[in-house]
């Protein structure tokens, strides 16, 4: 089994599809933002209610920078969340170092949008996506099909996400190559996920690979399941993704057609030729994609808790009531609920995920069935008219025919009305909200100087922390932050290939980092120094800093 600082890092992916902690609210709490330390309103605020202690509204919007957080779960979880509030306009900065990754994000906030899409399909459908190495047939299909309004989007400008994405921070070859990545999501490309997957396990294996089951028991027991939630993750579910790479099942579905999303490329040495790019599966194998949004849930419902209840518990047989998956259904379902109907979710049977649904969505996908009033109207016009006629078999025949007819229009106008209802709440959920894609060198991001004091929060991933060094080009870091900005930075916690006190050596150097840029830690550690309790918390898993610039 791979050993070497390098091997492990590359099991950790060397182009990352997903992050190493939960989704989180980014708005919630922030810097100078009065309105989200007081306890959200029933009713949504609209942006303009956002105003000043004197009175005056405040139209500055709210800038939020992410650094490689691998996904779009921080960015989905702030803009479902931001009309609880009275909040200003939200800027959304993402910069992530491949354009693989980058061209996901375009992709998952198009699926969360795509209100002709029932909200129950649209959810397990993100999942899919998100997280399986293969998917449906049709799903395979559907990624193409977006895939070309990406495409058109870059070229010309329009489409769904185009007054959403703001690409002027983007070079001219990262459009292009943003279509590139686009163009090889068809399905006439060829991408054998499985045998790229297999190269990967067993070059992390090695001589360990037919062995590997009970290594992957270990990593289960001895490092995941210590952590607070993370034992919702079942070890069938955990074992089933580190095997095959399908993270997320929904019923009888067969999952068929390789992830193109997944493909990326990355830096590799040939012999005799020096330094090429290889397209492969370079992702994380070992962690997983379920800690984005299927270990823990910012809902307070008690329904909502009961998802984490573990039966026996303080014996041998422990055993979680619900699973990962569950989880993480809840936490997509929450947000595209929030997103469309500007109301929060909430569960109306205990232990089932899709009851805040609604009877409509579950079995129509958007007509109710306890609405007959306009259908019965409808039917009764026609059975008038049927009855005026004279009543022989063949006219008999005709009405039937009439009112089944009559009840299938019905039926179609409803659901065109509910997805209307759906795209016009969608369209106010992004009123306001601006994101920007960027790529590249994340050093050049620092010393640019439209960037200098310029973020109210920013997130760096595990992938990013280097950069925080304390060095002299290290000081760079603090430019982007505004005067009494809010800083998160993702730890140690689900860093399984690293050994317990490796983990804890990590975060005690990641606060040395922080106190060189005058960082003020707001998690409270048990001692003075990180322990390895400390590590097994899932609040841990995102440090959040206090930011205050000196007066200079």
């Amino acid at each position: 089994m791979a050993t070497t600082a390098q091997s492990v890092l590359m099991s950790l992916g060397m182009v990352n599809m997903w992050g190493f902690s939960p989704a989180f609210d980014m708005l919630h709490g922030g810097p100078g933002l009065k309105a989200l330390t007081e306890a959200p309103s029933k009713a949504p605020l609209a942006a303009s209610d956002a105003s000043n202690e004197d009175g005056s509204i405040d139209t500055d919007p709210i800038r939020i920078l992410l650094i490689g957080p691998g996904d779009i779960r921080h960015a989905i979880a702030t803009i479902a969340h931001r009309k609880r509030y009275a909040t200003r306009p939200l800027h959304i900065y993402i910069y992530e170092k491949s354009i693989e990754t980058l061209a996901r994000h375009f992709l998952l906030l198009q699926i969360a949008q795509d209100w002709q899409l029932p909200i129950r399909q649209r959810c397990n459908l993100f999942l899919e996506v998100f997280g399986n190495s293969r998917v449906q047939e049709r799903t395979s299909a559907y990624i193409e099909e977006k895939a070309k309004v990406l495409i058109d989007m870059l070229h010309n400008e329009r489409g769904l996400l185009a007054d959403q994405f703001d690409l002027s921070h983007l070079k001219m070859r990262h459009r292009d190559e943003l279509i590139d990545t686009f163009r090889s999501w068809f399905q006439s490309v060829r991408f054998d996920v499985d045998k790229l997957h297999d190269h990967r396990l067993r070059h992390y294996y090695e001589v360990r690979y037919d062995y590997r089951n009970n290594l992957i028991d270990w990593d289960y027991t001895m490092s995941l399941k210590k952590i607070e939630n993370a034992s919702v993750i079942h070890i069938k579910q955990y074992r089933v993704w580190r095997n095959s790479g399908i993270a997320f099942e929904f019923g009888d579905q067969t999952y068929t057609e390789p992830n193109r999303t997944m493909a990326a490329y990355a830096e590799a040495r040939k012999k005799h030729h020096g330094s090429v790019l290889c397209r492969g599966l370079w992702t994380d194998i070992i962690i997983g994609p379920f800690i984005s949004f299927g270990v823990r849930s910012d809902s307070s419902h008690p329904l909502a808790k009961q998802l984490f209840e573990i039966h026996n518990k303080g014996t041998g047989v422990e055993q979680n009531r619900h699973n990962t998956v569950e989880v993480a259904v809840f936490n997509i379902l929450s947000y595209l609920y929030e997103m469309e109907t500007a109301e929060i979710y909430t569960m109306k049977k205990a232990h089932d995920v899709y009851s805040g649904i609604g009877e409509s969505e579950l079995d129509q996908g958007g007509v109710s069935e306890n609405q007959p009033s306009d259908a019965t109207s409808l039917s009764t016009i026609v059975e008038l008219e049927v009855d005026n006629e004279e009543q022989t078999e063949d006219s008999s025949q005709t009405r039937e025919e009439k009112l089944a007819q009559s009840s299938e229009l019905f039926k179609q106008k409803a659901k065109e009305s509910a997805a209307r209802e759906r795209a016009q709440t969608i369209y106010e959920t992004f009123d306001g909200v601006k994101i920007f894609p960027l790529t590249g060198e994340l050093g050049d991001l620092y010393v640019k100087k439209r960037y200098a004091r310029k973020f109210d929060h920013v997130f760096v991933s595990t992938q990013h922390t280097h950069t925080l060094q304390d060095t002299d080009e290290a000081k760079c870091f603090s430019n982007l932050l505004a005067d009494n900005a809010a800083v998160s930075i993702e730890s140690s916690v689900f860093l399984l290939p690293l050994k317990e006190d490796q983990r804890v050596l990590y975060v005690s150097k990641l606060l040395e980092m922080a106190q060189a840029h005058s960082l003020k830690s707001a998690f409270q550690f048990t001692n003075k120094t990180p322990t390895k309790e400390d590590l097994e918390q899932i609040n841990a898993s995102v440090l959040r800093f206090s930011f205050t610039r000196a007066n200079t």
